[in-house]
């Protein structure tokens, strides 16, 4: 018998539920695995935005297919992302759908919904549609795995000091009440894959029980060789989390090929999608043992079935997926990576020449992010505090109205500069000439001066 999608029609009245709890809808676990021959897409409420290739990228783009405020210079997407107009406008109509018969979607049509999403989704990172599973966001992801990870006496996680705060946190918390320990080590700059390697190799402990990497760092803004960390934990028999909440479309994901045991990352940075829709990938020798934080109705009836359902919430973060899919397939994703990875070249070479300083690592291990070393110094000797760059940041955002962060990285203030296909070389003249006009604004006899060029 096949239902369109699992959305079960009036020839279904007299059967029974076929999934867990009272769902009037197919099981997901037999729609996540039968074959695409067999598969049938569950019709869509509403035809899906019709993208046309962009002609151009930069600020014609951002007005277009962004809701920024024009009047700023948006140079931080790698904080929170920017969802495109028409994919935020997608979901609000997936919201009017639901409440228009509340019953009939949830109750009939959302979790079929999922499933398609999720056999959509699959493809772009390198997995089959049952290897994962959507989370609200990169976060909840995180907590599922370190929560379900055996820590006692005498064990350790393990990672580098350049890692999330909040991850910190988290596996400072599980194993200061289990008993455990976090060994963190710390990454001098400069440096390079090589020495991240040969950092791991010298200090990953025999009682590991979780190595815990970023994919591209948040503050430091480098991609960290994944491939060779988690090869070489698994030679030592440690298993390995990837945070990969800067990956998606900052590089290329194969999970099945990258050998993580673990993978968690979000879909509103670098995707763009509207915020509340992450994944995490799990290994089969792991996908049993790893529990959803929340026990609902699907929990015990199979790994899709327990992470679908976590309530009655608003899923259509995840449901506007399918739209921003679209987008990227119709206007050509190698073109728009080519165009960002180009326009950080352009920018570093423009901010670094004009102020005379440096990035913090090689272009080569940069993505879409770069940190770039501010032309400043302290009126009193000593290295700069994170309340420098607090100050500066500040005065950026109200005074000038550039949105960058600032960075303060062994005792050097950095801008960390972000680049999408709304941005182009204005966002960066307007950053140079904002940070040399700085120099004019009265501190209050905060000790910071602009370097004389």
């Amino acid at each position: 018998r096949r239902v369109h999608g699992g959305i079960s029609t009036c020839r279904d009245m007299a059967q029974g539920y076929k999934g867990f709890g009272s769902f009037h809808s197919e099981n997901v676990e037999l729609l996540i695995r039968i074959s695409d021959a067999e598969y049938v897409i569950p019709p869509l409420p509403f035809t899906l935005t019709d993208f046309k290739p962009i002609e151009q990228f930069g600020r014609g783009c951002k007005e277009t297919h962004f809701l920024l405020d024009p009047s700023f210079v948006f140079i931080n997407h790698g904080a929170f992302g920017a969802p495109l107009k028409s994919c935020f406008e997608n979901a609000q109509r997936w919201r009017e759908h639901t409440e228009r018969q509340p019953l009939t979607h949830i109750d009939r049509e959302l979790l079929p919904y999922m499933v398609y999403c999720l056999r959509q989704f699959a493809p772009l990172i390198g997995c089959q549609p049952w290897e994962y599973t959507f989370m609200p966001n990169v976060t909840t992801a995180l907590n599922t795995v370190i929560q379900s990870i055996d820590v006692s006496a005498g064990d350790e996680f393990y990672m580098l000091d350049v890692g999330y705060g909040a991850v910190k946190k988290l596996a400072q918390y599980i194993c200061t009440s289990r008993g455990g320990e976090v060994n963190e080590q710390h990454v001098s700059f400069p440096t390079s894959d090589d020495e991240i390697v040969s950092l791991v190799e010298r200090t990953l402990k025999p009682n590991t029980k979780l190595a815990i990497f970023d994919h591209i760092t948040s503050n430091t803004a480098m991609i960290l060789p994944v491939k060779r960390l988690i090869d070489l934990c698994h030679s030592r028999s440690v298993p390995v989390l990837i945070d990969g909440a800067h990956a998606l479309f900052s590089v290329d994901l194969n999970l099945q090929e990258l050998g993580a045991d673990f993978y968690a990352g979000n879909c509103h940075k670098w995707f763009c999608n509207p915020r509340g829709c992450g994944f995490l990938y799990i290994n089969e020798r792991y996908r049993a043992k790893t529990r959803s934080l929340i026990v609902s109705h699907g929990f015990g009836a199979g790994f899709t079935s327990e992470f679908i359902w976590d309530g009655a919430r608003d899923y259509t973060a995840t449901l506007a997926v399918l739209a921003t899919l679209n987008f990227w397939r119709a206007i050509d994703r190698v073109r728009a990576t080519d165009y960002m990875r180009t326009l950080l070249n352009e920018a570093v070479e423009y901010l670094t020449t004009q102020w005379r300083t440096d990035i913090l690592v090689p272009l080569s291990m940069c993505a879409f992010m770069a940190c770039v070393r501010l032309p400043l110094q302290r009126k009193e000797t000593g290295p700069f505090t994170s309340t420098h760059a607090k100050v500066v940041q500040d005065t950026l955002h109200y005074q000038f109205k550039v949105e960058v962060p600032v960075k303060c990285i062994q005792g050097q203030l950095y801008v960390r500069i972000s680049v999408h296909i709304y941005n182009d070389m204005t966002d960066f003249f307007r950053l140079c000439e904002c940070v040399r006009e700085m120099k004019k604004i009265d501190f209050n006899d905060f000790d910071v001066i602009l370097t004389e060029n």
